[in-house]
């Protein structure tokens, strides 16, 4: 929760003076402020190379918050400040028509407002291509919660939510879209009230009444639902129920709706033409896939090529640039992926080096699971193409890709070698783990798959290490009328209550 007292700053356009929702907000940027914005730009590596290689593993994550905005970032930037004002016009609080409307809407009479100046838009693309990373960067511009208390020499006690950000439900249902609207209202201030009262709650004309009084009462400014196309797994009558909903939303209360999702949600509102003017009011901003020499994907890959901890770090060709692209087929998230799982192999097996090897050992071991999704996108085929969501792992599967623990790394293994000769009486010193690793490396260099079955059958005859065990005392003891006989004489009861009274001590 981001929230702020109320700082009213006057505007320069007419419709937005007089209005505290909106002199509340932070000024209107220009493009060079919004870039400065948005971009998340970590400290370089610079030093930290020389940094013992199981540190420099943890640098690796910083490439994850890497934003570098594009002309779409500032484009988002600019419609959502023009939507999420605009939606203020016909809500200002200091107008007594907007009182009586929210009165209305509090007596389920249903009165819609008179004066409607919410607007719309959509966001689509591809998975993967940063429209969620987008929006996330663009709403932290603003404080989700502002607090009013006066406002030029008038009481006005309010809580304003500025944005609200949710997903749609898996299953596309009405009862859940409302639930995960509570939700996020709870998130923004900080409790949870709403959604523990609403939880019971089973009637879908109920659950939208609330919904529409709480997002009058607090005044939410805008309301961005992302991942709108699980709203294709809704049953046809859900569907259309949920559509109709979204412009009932805007027309009875004009708060802007956002649509956000990929591709697949534009058959949503393909055969509906009123729906598909609404979420089209102000334009359509498509994260599209770009090809091997965009401008926007060389300045991406140029930048996060500068994030590199590995000891040798190699210049960025053309040729390697057209097999980062082959592998990758421009989507970001993809991009980021391969540079951190790049780095840790590179970094864990001794080569120290981003190349092409690196790159396509990579896309065949750890990314093995977006081979059918990458072919698809490699195949330009429309038809492969409008798979590509489907071809993808879960979420789940993404998030194991990143973990270490099926990394099987020739230097490491000669690492934990040396030490179990060590402890078995051996003679290895680490400047002799240090040389076999580095043999171990070089030889990798030149045959990645060879050397990792060679090194899985060195570890699997390897002898096996000796290890004391310790046998727990509650094993030992068979029964429960027994224990205290056990543990007396291991010792473990105290003979003398007062033995370590001081003045016993001292006696």
């Amino acid at each position: 929760m981001v929230s702020i007292q109320a700082f009213y700053e006057d505007s320069p356009i007419l419709e937005y003076a007089g209005n505290p929702l909106i002199e509340a907000l932070p000024p209107i940027l220009s493009e060079e402020d919004a870039g400065e914005s948005l971009a998340s730009i970590p400290p370089l590596p610079g030093e930290e190379r020389a940094l013992p290689k199981h540190i420099r593993m943890h640098c690796l994550n910083r490439i994850s918050h890497l934003i570098q905005p594009f002309m779409i970032h500032l484009e988002l930037e600019a419609v959502i400040s023009s939507v999420l004002r605009s939606g203020y016009i016909g809500r200002n609080p200091m107008d007594a028509v907007t009182w009586r409307h929210l009165h209305s809407i509090r007596g389920q009479s249903g009165s819609s407002i008179t004066n409607v100046t919410a607007s719309t838009f959509s966001l689509i693309g591809l998975s993967g291509m940063g429209k969620t990373t987008a929006l996330k960067a663009v709403l932290n511009i603003y404080p989700q919660v502002i607090t009013h208390t006066r406002y030029h020499g008038r009481d006005f006690i309010h809580t304003q939510i500025a944005w609200l950000r949710f997903d749609c439900p898996n299953d596309g249902s009405l009862v859940g879209l409302c639930q995960a609207f509570f939700r996020a209202v709870d998130a923004a201030l900080g409790d949870d009230i709403h959604a523990t009262h609403y939880r019971t709650k089973r009637s879908v004309s109920s659950l939208i009444q609330a919904m529409e009084q709480t997002a009058s009462t607090y005044f939410v400014g805008a309301i961005f639902i992302d991942e709108l196309q699980h709203l294709n797994a809704a049953k046809t009558p859900g569907k259309e129920s949920m559509l109709n909903f979204f412009v009932t939303l805007i027309n009875t209360i004009g708060i802007p709706v956002i649509f956000v999702g990929t591709n697949a949600m534009a058959r949503l509102f393909a055969d509906v033409v009123r729906n598909a003017r609404r979420v089209s009011g102000q334009g359509v901003y498509d994260f599209k896939q770009p090809d091997e020499h965009d401008e926007t994907w060389n300045l991406l890959l140029e930048t996060m090529w500068d994030y590199q901890w590995v000891q040798n770090p190699c210049e960025l060709t053309d040729a390697l640039k057209a097999t980062i692209y082959d592998l990758t087929q421009g989507v970001t998230d993809f991009l980021a992926r391969f540079m951190i799982l790049g780095q840790r192999y590179a970094i864990q097996s001794g080569i120290e080096q981003l190349d092409a090897t690196v790159f396509k050992h990579i896309a065949g071991t750890k990314m093995k699971l977006l081979l059918p999704a990458i072919e698809a996108l490699r195949s330009k085929d429309p038809a492969k193409m409008s798979q590509f969501e489907d071809l993808l792992p879960l979420d789940d599967q993404l998030e194991k890709i990143m973990q270490d623990d099926l990394y099987v790394v020739p230097t490491a293994i000669s690492i934990l070698r040396a030490q179990q000769q060590k402890r078995l009486g051996g003679t290895a010193t680490t400047a002799d783990s240090e040389s076999a690793a580095n043999k171990t490396a070089a030889a990798q260099q030149s045959s990645v798959g060879d050397k990792y079955a060679d090194s899985s059958k060195k570890a699997s005859s390897a002898a096996p290490m000796k290890v004391a065990r310790v046998i727990p005392m509650s094993t030992k003891i068979p029964t429960a009328s027994q224990a205290t006989n056990v543990l007396s004489a291991a010792g473990w009861l105290v003979s003398d209550p007062f033995e370590f009274e001081p003045a016993y001590m001292t006696a």
